[in-house]
């Protein structure tokens, strides 16, 4: 009985040194960034419930400029569902670097109409799904703000602050 326990005992303790390791070699990145972009197709629906409401899919695109001085091709792909321009939306973001690499985010959030219906603040989060090239095996999670300056259509411009953790495996 007492070899068992003694062997129990090691190989826990063998499990805890690999697995520290393993999440010491993982290397951990804050970044900041801003997006700007615009959408390129708005499909809306008017629900018919009350007044004002509306479902609807966007397509965007433009370039995300991040605090390290990288700059990516980025395109968005959103379903949102608005009363008189207020409500939420979920969406997924792909940022394309120069060196082909790319992320996938999904995000989700609210949006916010400000007086007058034609600009509109939006603010939620989103997890990295994945990653290829040097972003193979990304982990993380972030937040955003940003501002649509125009009522949402073809056409519509927007931006977004960003801030993000991630780690990458150790190569």
């Amino acid at each position: 009985m007492r070899g068992k326990l003694l062997f129990t005992a090691l190989a826990v303790a063998i499990l805890a040194v690999f697995a520290s390791m393993s999440l010491a070699g993982a290397e951990s990145i804050n970044h900041k960034g801003r997006t700007v972009y615009h959408f390129n197709k708005v499909e809306v629906i008017k629900v018919g419930d009350v007044s004002g409401h509306i479902v609807g899919v966007a397509e965007g695109s433009g370039l995300n400029s991040l605090d390290n001085g990288e700059v990516a091709a980025y395109s968005n792909k959103i379903t949102f569902d608005y009363v008189d321009g207020s409500g939420t939306f979920e969406g997924y973001g792909v940022n394309t670097y120069e060196d082909g690499s790319v992320t996938v985010v999904k995000a989700q959030g609210t949006t916010t109409a400000l007086p007058g219906g034609k600009v509109s603040l939006f603010k939620g989060t989103y997890s990295f799904l994945k990653g290829t090239g040097r972003f193979e095996g990304i982990k993380g999670s972030g937040s955003l703000t940003g501002k649509r300056i125009v009522p949402i259509g073809a056409g519509a411009e927007c931006f977004m602050d960003t801030t993000e953790t991630y780690t990458l495996p150790t190569r």
